[in-house]
């Protein structure tokens, strides 16, 4: 269990630092009056991270608590397995740092905090090359890009969904942090999941991962719904011309493959720089226009025998 003071150190980092441009000149990620506190009444707490499952359940700490802190900066952050692998990678480091500042009774927090914040630019020049161009132009601290969570009554209208004819099973992915959607169909006897970067209240039915990551099995799904999630996201890469736009087109085709014959992908926005190349004998598009700009998709899988 990682110590109370511990936990209030790293918790009052992230408070502080929430917005944090680390390409703004001379920006180093400074100490609150917590963590000065705990490198001195707190070393004991410190000097018990030398047992190594100690100090994994505290790198583990930080690094989700990073993963969320990014992410509600910036929703289009890839916080997907390699990415989040590198990420842990500089937590480790943070500790050992602090583990041997605390074994020689003596914190330099000048050092300690230049060493953490440069190791967090190397993480995000190699895993987000594109942002270093963008915050580089920006303040000490950034703005956040909104990302909201839509009320489960609009989403079934803006993704066109008639729970009458819903075919299970029904997969959300990017659910959003309560799973509004999902829940609202299993309270209606449907069988419903969700994947999500973030779970506010975990169940068996709810999978907390990248979207990247999640693997679709073949002709399994029934229904797949994403509302300003995945397709959300893939626009935002086609339109930066990012080399994610590679894994976000193969994920796309899984998600279709992963349809059962007959079963139904329902998206927005709209995907047209994809669509336009579905085969019309394998896949029926639709597109609804939502307002004057915007727009959902229906991908369905044509029915067995008319393929």
């Amino acid at each position: 269990m990682i110590s109370n003071l511990i936990r209030h150190s790293i918790d009052c980092q992230y408070q502080q630092h929430a917005r944090h441009n680390f390409f703004y000149p001379g920006n180093e990620i400074g100490w609150t009056a917590v963590t000065r506190r705990l490198t001195t009444e707190g070393v004991p707490e410190i000097l018990a991270l030398r047992d190594a499952d100690k100090a994994a359940e505290v790198v583990d700490y930080l690094t989700g608590s990073a993963r969320r802190t990014f992410c509600e900066v910036n929703q289009y952050f890839d916080m997907a397995a390699a990415n989040t692998a590198a990420l842990k990678e500089v937590y480790v480091a943070l500790v050992e740092d602090i583990v041997a500042a605390a074994t020689s009774g003596s914190f330099h927090e000048t050092l300690l905090t230049a060493r953490h914040t440069r190791r967090l630019q190397r993480w995000l020049q190699r895993t987000h090359p594109f942002f270093e161009t963008y915050y580089s132009q920006a303040g000490a601290q950034l703005k956040p890009v909104v990302c909201a969570e839509y009320a489960a009554a609009l989403q079934l209208d803006v993704l066109q969904l008639d729970l009458a004819t819903l075919k299970e099973p029904v997969l959300d992915m990017g659910c959003g942090t309560q799973a509004a959607l999902v829940r609202l169909l299993r309270q209606q006897g449907i069988a419903a999941y969700g994947v999500d970067r973030f779970i506010a209240t975990p169940e068996a039915y709810l999978k907390t991962g990248d979207w990247l990551d999640f693997v679709l099995p073949s002709g399994y799904w029934g229904t797949i719904v994403s509302n300003l999630s995945f397709s959300n996201h893939f626009l935002h890469h086609h339109h930066r011309n990012s080399p994610d736009c590679t894994r976000y087109a193969a994920k796309y085709m899984e998600m279709l493959r992963a349809l059962r014959p007959g079963g139904s992908y329902h998206y927005a926005p709209s995907l047209p720089m994809v669509e336009k190349y579905l085969s019309p004998e394998e896949f029926i598009v639709r597109t609804i226009p939502v307002t004057a700009r915007f727009s959902c998709t229906i991908v369905t899988r044509m029915p067995a025998g008319e393929q």
